[in-house]
């Protein structure tokens, strides 16, 4: 690592993560598009393909935050709610707006 930058901590041992290809899978949507959205969430990801990047909780929610807003709702849309539903089957509750 370069001076001054600090490591991201582990969720504890039972946190549910998500890897990107279940992520593409569960949505449907193609790689660079997954990529599109993920950049405009502001979520660091992997630099070239990287399937089995884990994301967060807290990540997967700004995804599906993002991805059913804005530019992206019509492309985004079935792949927010898709999320949602993994994130209900993985016990996390969600907040409805």
């Amino acid at each position: 690592m370069r001076p001054g930058q600090v490591r991201k901590p582990l969720p504890p041992a039972g946190v549910p993560r998500f890897s990107k290809r279940q992520l593409l899978e569960t949505s449907g949507l193609s790689g660079k598009t997954f990529d599109t959205i993920r950049k405009a969430a502001r979520i660091k990801g992997p630099g070239h393909g990287g399937l089995d990047w884990m994301f967060t909780i807290e990540d997967v929610q700004a995804l599906i935050h993002r991805a059913g807003s804005g530019s992206f709702s019509e492309r985004g849309g079935p792949a927010a709610s898709a999320w949602t539903e993994l994130l209900r089957e993985a016990g996390v509750p969600i907040i409805e707006d």
